[in-house]
Formats: structure tokens, sequence, C-alpha cells
């Protein structure tokens, strides 16, 4: 899986992704499923589905940076998700409504509402980079563990 929080000013564009097979009813980033064919370029599958869910190209970002790389066992599957930070240019529209039938736009100040529901991985990458991730372009692993998430640095920290 691929996510972006996409930041423009003081706000942040989450999705509310309703009926997905992947995740409950929650908020998320912008992002989804990596095809076959990407599974060793996240960065290819993260463009893709910028432009598939809300329909923004990559000259309309800038910065586009791997945050987090998540691992969790849900049960069923060893779920790998790549976060992504990335800026939208002043002038690239934000959409109000995402394109696919089963998001919904909606933009958020990224000083507060951490308290969304969220899956698990979103919201430890989202509350850690508000808090910590955003002053520095180091690359992160998130590991949800029994006894609760852990944030390593996979390097230069």
């Amino acid at each position: 899986m691929t996510s972006i929080f996409l930041i423009r000013a003081d706000r942040m564009l989450l999705l509310y992704r309703v009926g997905s097979s992947a995740v409950r009813d929650s908020w998320v980033g912008i992002g989804g499923h990596v095809d076959p064919d990407e599974i060793r370029e996240p960065t290819q599958a993260a463009l893709r589905e910028l432009e598939e869910e809300v329909g923004l190209s990559p000259d309309q970002i800038r910065d586009l940076t791997l945050r987090y790389v998540s691992l969790r066992d849900n049960g069923e599957e060893l779920r790998i998700t790549y976060y992504f930070t990335a800026t939208s240019h002043q002038m690239s529209p934000i959409p109000t409504n995402a394109q696919r039938a089963s998001s919904a736009g909606s933009r958020s100040p990224p000083t507060w509402r951490t308290y969304l529901p969220m899956p698990p991985t979103t919201s430890v990458a989202l509350k850690h980079w508000l808090s910590r991730g955003r002053h520095d372009n180091l690359l992160r692993s998130i590991v949800m563990a029994s006894d609760g998430p852990h944030v390593l640095p996979l390097a230069g920290e």
C-alpha cells in the first residue's frame, strides 16, 4: 500500500475511505494498493494513486518524500505501507470530493485532528510526523508489535 499526506500551507488533505477491502471506514492519506509491476517502485505507485484518487499529476506537487515504511500483521496478511509527504503547488486544484466513489475529500490543519478514526499505522505515522518527523527528512519504520507501535530509524538517526 501507499499513502501520501498532501500538505498546502497549514492544511493537509485526507480522504475518508468507505467500503474498502483493505481498511475499515476511516481517514487515510491519498493512496492505495501497489500493483505487481510497481513492487520495486513504491514512489511510482504513490504517484499513480495520487492521480487516480484526487486527479493530481506529479507536476502539481513537490517534495514527495518517503517518510515511513510500516509493517503490520493484521492476522490474515503482513501488510506493508509506504507513507509519503508532499506539498501541493499553490495553483494546483485541491479537490473537495475525490473522484472515486469510495472516498470523500477533507482538508484538515496538520496541527490537530489526529483523533480522527484512522487505520493503526496511519495514526502512528501521522502523529509521529506532526510531532517529530516533519522537522527532518529521515526514513523511519513503523512496526506494530504486541507491546504497541515502534517507530524506528532506518537510516541517519
